[in-house]
């Protein structure tokens, strides 16, 4: 008799495969952050912090294709502004490297053992743009931003678009966009 207490009526009936993609729907949205905890992560920034001169930079990682040391072989180019330092054959390809003090503020950076140049790829062109140093990688929150950039040097300002203030320093996030977009920057011609 305890045989006819399982009936078919009493087995689970199989799922429908829509049934079991609405609940994992269901699930994933029972766990998602909300708007405000998505709105809070998106604040915090991961950039990579280089120095240049005084100024601590941060460049966007979505701008940056590599960090290279400085290349043996940079071919000079006549008859260029001498912040254009040359080019230089990267693994078959040819990049532009640039003094980015240089540019910005008609003052040469004095290459040092800790110089690199990070390279940045915009459609089928690379430009390297000399650094003193790579400090690493930052990450900021919105209680770092800065309310105005009165504090970036005037030079500096037309390619900063916020700025940090964490461990009594300044830290800068660089447009490269607009740099290699700005037409004084793409016409190197003496």
């Amino acid at each position: 008799m305890a045989d006819a207490a399982i009936t078919p009526s009493a087995a689970p009936s199989p799922l429908h495969p829509f049934d079991i993609l609405s609940k994992l729907d269901q699930r994933v949205r029972e766990r998602a952050p909300t708007v405000e905890a998505s709105a809070q992560l998106s604040e915090i920034r991961g950039q990579l912090a280089a120095r240049l001169g005084s100024w601590n930079l941060l460049f966007s990682m979505d701008d940056v294709a590599e960090i290279i040391p400085i290349p043996r072989n940079i071919t000079r180019v006549p008859g260029v502004k001498r912040w254009l330092l040359g080019i230089a054959n990267l693994r078959g390809r040819v990049i532009s490297v640039s003094d980015l003090r240089d540019f910005v503020t008609d003052r040469p950076t004095v290459q040092s053992p800790g110089s690199q140049i990070v390279i940045f790829r915009v459609n089928e062109w690379d430009y390297g743009l000399l650094v003193d140093e790579i400090i690493g990688m930052r990450h900021f929150g919105p209680q770092h931003r800065l309310p105005s950039l009165d504090a970036v040097e005037e030079s500096l300002r037309l390619y900063v678009v916020e700025a940090f203030w964490s461990d009594n320093q300044c830290w800068m996030v660089f447009n490269t966009r607009k740099l290699l977009a700005e037409p004084k920057f793409l016409n190197a011609a003496d």
